[in-house]
């Protein structure tokens, strides 16, 4: 059952990021961000129809660690927005995810007690290498992509820091929700987490415009924010799912399971944007595939 679900939490993840990925491209990446969070305080709300009345009193005593969560996780979710707009989609997500599951089976010794067994991080480590392959197999069509309109920002290094940027603190962040989550409802603590992200996300954006000349939190119209709203939507199944999953088995786990959103993403860029992959990426993801099933079996 934890295997079944961070799968489908790593679906729904890999949905949403070329969904909104249109979006970062479209207007600023800080105050999308925002957006995104802020939407989600609608899509996500029948959640919390799941959540018993007892789960409340026990949350309120974690607000603190749900502040500090939501405040990595906002920052993290901004350099993400930079590292898809600096890099091709493809490649963005399997830096992120590989530095994610990196950090995250490090943290989890340290602040979760979680302990994996050699063939773990044997297996994981396969996980990890096959996910960055699968990245760099894109790297040779980057300067035909970089000439596209879509990516006439193009700055591999900056999408590169961006994306370790990411993985740091957006790792900490899992650390902090798995461990509410264990001591709490985790589709109560999903939602929070999630609308908490736009919030902070939106008082750094006014921050923002009140100490720099790049403009604070940006205006949006109606159209424009339903567009968030649907495009963001899938998180809904993501953040409940993966919050769920990391009560069920070890959070470095999880993590490597969720990097390879990146085969997920791929696919789905092959089905939104006519994008086919390669055939040594379709070897690639073939790897990958098999190291994730290696993980179930050693798990």
């Amino acid at each position: 059952m934890f295997f079944i679900i961070a799968l489908c939490a790593t679906f729904a993840y890999a949905l949403q990021g070329v969904l909104m990925a249109k979006v970062y491209r479209q207007s600023d990446q800080l105050s999308a961000v925002a957006y995104r969070g802020l939407s989600l305080l609608i899509s996500m709300s029948p959640l919390l129809l799941l959540v018993p009345h007892s789960a409340y009193a026990d949350f309120l005593g974690q607000l603190a660690w749900l502040l500090l969560a939501a405040s990595l996780a906002a920052v993290a979710n901004w350099a993400n927005a930079i590292a898809f707009v600096r890099l091709p989609v493809g490649i963005a997500s399997a830096l992120s995810m590989a530095f994610t599951a990196l950090f995250v089976a490090l943290l989890g010794q340290f602040f979760l007690n979680e302990q994996l067994s050699l063939q773990q991080w044997l297996m994981g480590g396969i996980t990890l290498v096959a996910v960055l392959l699968l990245g760099a197999s894109q790297a040779r069509k980057a300067k035909q992509v970089a000439s596209q309109a879509a990516y006439t920002q193009y700055k591999p290094l900056t999408g590169i820091v961006a994306s370790a940027c990411y993985g740091g603190l957006m790792s900490y962040a899992l650390v902090l929700v798995a461990s509410m989550s264990r001591s709490s409802h985790p589709f109560l603590v999903g939602y929070a987490w999630e609308v908490m992200i736009g919030v902070v996300a939106m008082f750094i954006a006014v921050g923002r415009g009140l100490f720099s000349s790049k403009g604070g939190f940006q205006s949006l119209s109606m159209a424009n924010f339903k567009q968030i709203l649907m495009y963001a939507s899938p998180t809904v199944i993501g953040t409940a799912s993966y919050a769920l999953a990391m009560t069920l088995g070890p959070l470095a786990i999880a993590a490597a399971i969720l990097s390879t959103m990146m085969v997920f993403s791929m696919l789905l860029g092959w089905w939104f944007l006519k994008e086919k992959p390669s055939m040594q990426q379709w070897v690639t993801m073939s790897l990958v595939c098999f190291s994730v099933i290696g993980l179930k079996l050693v798990a």
